[in-house]
């Protein structure tokens, strides 16, 4: 089995059929492809449909402690030397697959080689503030993780995803720490994939992303009192570049409203954070990185 084909899901079994109907007819025969879901669900509606519709995915129960952990779950159950990342609401293009398999080919064995696909908005209004969706073009800093693929020997001595970070940022975190150790991002404009604009959750689960700030400050040797002081500042001003893109206005009053519940919400949280990671070991990796010299000057902010 030389390539995994990995996709992580949770409770979303129309996205992912929609996913696989593009996918399934790219995968050619011969067995040197694994298609391998990995289910955070809690009903079974998603191994039904596999079931019913694409008898040759191989189905597992996740671990459901956040995406991270479900990919970091799924790459060792894998049984491909490489491990295709796809996220299940993401539509490949033709070619995708093609795509990678050449890039892989094309990958020296045991060379520090992560690839990295092209990804757009698909269908939605992308001119509102209340809807998003990830992008890569390869010129952004750090990719998203809905459409990469590495070694799984890699991945896994990287340490994988963080499963710390249960809703937001385990990409970011990865790709950081795989750059910073050396290892090369290839971008694979060929392997492009279209992620469908989502409406903006609810202003508690946009305020649960920034726990992961909280993570990843702590890692980087800020005191309780530097994220105190420093962390509201960096909120506040992420959530007023929101509102710097050219975007109708239409939605603007209602995008405020969400966003200033956002940050209050954050506001109360946020001490509750900061005590419980306080308690909590840092990253080893980001000692390293701290000591050296090497981390993110401001921790990060």
């Amino acid at each position: 089995m030389a390539v995994t084909i990995l996709i992580p899901t949770c409770n979303r079994p129309e996205a992912l059929a929609a996913c696989l109907r593009l996918l399934v007819p790219q995968i050619p025969v011969g067995g040197l492809f694994e298609l391998l879901i990995s289910d955070d669900s809690g009903a079974m509606d998603t191994r039904e449909m596999l079931g019913r519709e694409f008898p040759s995915a191989r189905w597992m129960r996740g671990p459901r402690r956040g995406p991270g952990a479900n990919r970091n779950a799924g790459v060792r159950s894998a049984r491909g030397g490489w491990v295709v990342f796809l996220d299940d609401d993401c539509l490949p293009a033709p070619g995708f697959l093609s795509a990678y398999q050449t890039a892989i080919a094309g990958v020296a064995a045991g060379s520090p080689v992560v690839l990295v696909g092209r990804t757009v908005p698909g269908e939605g209004p992308r001119d509102s503030l209340l809807w998003e969706s990830p992008g890569y073009s390869g010129s952004e800093p750090l990719p998203p993780s809905c459409n990469f693929a590495a070694p799984r020997d890699l991945f896994e001595e990287s340490g994988g995803f963080d499963e710390r970070f249960r809703v937001s940022f385990e990409d970011m975190e990865m790709f950081s720490r795989l750059q910073l150790s050396g290892v090369e991002i290839r971008f694979v404009p060929g392997a492009l994939v279209g992620h469908p604009m989502r409406r903006v959750p609810s202003a508690t689960k946009l305020a649960a992303r920034w726990e992961s700030r909280v993570v990843s400050t702590h890692d980087l040797g800020a005191s309780s009192v530097q994220i105190l002081r420093s962390l509201p500042r960096h909120v506040a001003a992420v959530i007023v570049s929101r509102f710097r893109n050219p975007k109708t206005g239409h939605d603007r009053l209602p995008a405020t409203l969400l966003f200033f519940a956002e940050y209050l919400i954050f506001l109360v949280r946020l001490p509750r954070w900061v005590l419980t990671v306080k308690k909590s070991p840092r990253s080893a990796f980001w000692q390293r990185m701290v000591a050296a010299g090497k981390a993110p000057p401001r921790f990060g902010l």
